[in-house]
């Protein structure tokens, strides 16, 4: 299961890029337009950003490319910046929406996939939670939405989720700046950080869970 979910994204990834690069030469878009049409926004460009980034969970977007526009628009240290406010911001959304709208806010979301999050969540809410985090290709949103279904503190989900969610910001911001860059040995370079990155938790997560599971709450 888990080599097969390294190898959809692997090949999803190669797809991405190769889209991009074919509509970069045919139509002659380019990643300069598209931080061009973020940079519309002047000196406000920053705030547009986090603020559509925080709103994203309502609408069901991928986190993951606002965290790669990042790195197209601001560069690689001001996009993580930036997208690690968006993505806590919108994980906080989400968690508050949950919280209090209960079950319905969650009903787009396969419900024994939430459950089984929940019931992980009630446990041992913040390490379960920074574990998952820390590996891009588990749905954001799924995580958040749960996580304030389940009893957990919202200061523990914060602090979890913000240390959780630096490694795949960094990645995803380099992506996006390498795609401005048009390297492409940083292209390939930069994927096979992304690769990287969702294979060690993975292959680590299972042997964490295992040990803490042995761990009896207090």
């Amino acid at each position: 299961m888990e080599r097969l979910t390294i190898g959809k994204w692997a090949i999803l990834v190669v797809i991405v890029i190769s889209v991009f690069l074919i509509n970069q030469r045919a139509f002659n878009i380019s990643p300069e337009d598209i931080r061009n049409l973020i940079y519309t926004a002047g000196w406000l460009a920053p705030v547009v950003y986090i603020f559509l980034y925080a709103l994203r969970p309502l609408v069901l977007f991928p986190a993951s490319i606002f965290s790669i526009v990042a790195g197209l628009a601001f560069g690689v240290y001001l996009g993580v910046i930036f997208a690690l406010i968006g993505a806590t911001l919108s994980a906080i959304l989400a968690f508050v929406v949950a919280n209090r709208f209960g079950e319905k806010a969650v009903r787009f979301h396969k419900k024994g996939k939430t459950e089984y999050y929940r019931q992980k969540f009630e446990e041992k809410g913040f390490l379960y939670i920074l574990m998952l985090r820390l590996i891009p290709v588990i749905n954001f949103d799924l995580i958040s939405y749960t996580a304030g279904l389940a009893k957990v503190k919202l200061a523990d989900f914060v602090k979890a989720t913000i240390v959780g969610i630096i490694p795949g910001t960094v990645v995803y911001s380099l992506v996006g700046a390498s795609l401005v860059d048009g390297n492409v040995m940083t292209i390939i370079g930069t994927v096979t950080l992304f690769v990287i990155v969702i294979v060690i938790p993975l292959i680590w997560n299972n042997k964490f869970m295992r040990v803490i599971e042995d761990l009896k709450p207090d």
